[in-house]
Order: C-alpha cells, then sequence, then structure tokens
C-alpha cells in the first residue's frame, strides 16, 4: 500500500510541476502579449498622429493654392481696376452730375467692397516713408521733405492679409 502510495505522491508531485512548468509558461505567453498590445498601441497611437499632421499639412497646402489662385485672379483684376481709378480720376468737373458718370463711380465703388470683402487692401503711400517690400519707385524729385518719403502714387498697390501681392509705383522724395 506505500507503493501505492509512494506512486500516487510521485504522480501528483509530477502532475503539480507540469501545472506549474504551464503556469510559467502561460505568464510568459501573457508577458509576451502584454508586450506585443503595447507595441501595437503605440504604433496605433504614432499612426494617429501621423495621419492628423498629414491632414494638417493636406489643409495648409490647399489653403496656400487657393490663396494663389486667388492672387493670380486679383492680378489680371487689377488693371480693369485701375482704369476705373483713372476714369474716375480724370473725370470732368462738368460731367460729376451725369447719370452716366455716377454709374461708373458706382461700379468703382462695388469692386473697392468686394475688394475689401475679400481682404485686400491698398498698400499706404503718399506721405509714408517707402519700403522696396510694398513699393516700387519709379521716380525721385527734389524736396524739402526727408528722403524717401512717397510723394505720388501712380499705381495703387494691394496686399491680402498683410502680404503685398503688387506694389504700389510711387515717386519718392530726395531731399535738397
Amino acid at each position: 500500500m506505500e507503493e501505492k502510495e509512494q506512486e500516487k505522491k510521485e504522480e501528483e508531485l509530477k502532475l503539480l510541476e507540469e501545472a506549474w512548468a504551464e503556469v510559467a509558461m502561460l505568464r510568459e505567453k501573457l508577458a509576451q502579449s502584454e508586450k506585443e498590445r503595447e507595441e501595437f498601441l503605440d504604433l496605433s497611437r504614432r499612426m494617429k498622429a501621423d495621419l492628423a499632421n498629414v491632414k494638417k499639412d493636406q489643409e495648409k497646402a490647399m489653403a496656400g493654392y487657393v490663396q494663389l489662385a486667388i492672387t493670380e485672379s486679383l492680378l489680371k483684376f487689377f488693371p480693369v481696376i485701375d482704369s476705373f481709378d483713372l476714369a474716375v480720376k480724370h473725370l470732368p468737373k462738368d460731367l460729376e452730375e451725369n447719370a452716366w458718370a455716377k454709374g461708373i463711380i458706382s461700379i468703382k465703388k462695388q469692386l473697392d467692397g468686394v475688394l475689401k470683402d475679400m481682404g485686400v487692401t491698398s498698400v499706404p503711400t503718399v506721405g509714408e516713408p517707402f519700403s522696396p517690400d510694398m513699393h516700387d519707385a519709379i521716380e525721385h524729385e527734389e524736396s524739402d521733405k526727408d528722403d524717401g518719403i512717397i510723394l505720388e502714387e501712380y499705381q495703387r498697390g494691394y496686399m491680402v492679409k498683410g502680404k503685398v501681392i503688387r506694389p504700389a509705383t510711387v515717386k519718392i522724395s530726395q531731399k535738397k
């Protein structure tokens, strides 16, 4: 009987050792699975961040393309506005009350309103210091004013959101 009990104990011990070995193996697998899970979660987070960055970059690029298209369109449109400016500037006094002339002035005001709505502003000129980023000086004139003060504007310059898209053509002072 003792032999049977001894065999039974040995068998139980063997089963217990096998169970502990299996537990150790399962713990190892669990640790490996947790490590892989963390790697996948980290990869997922990085991919989400990369995707968000790509979306931001695409939005920025699209905004740049839209701004470029607007700028190119405005540059083609400015000569028409220049013509209206000249027409209004050189309107004879005897035609100021003429209905047709008033219509031209009204159209000019509409154009100015559309430009304003689009965020287009004029480059400041007369009385301002010359800035090569904003102005194109085509003439100098001796004056009592300091060097580089704008005396006259020949062609209006334009900015969109503070960025010059067409510099103003001007005459600047040259101190006597």
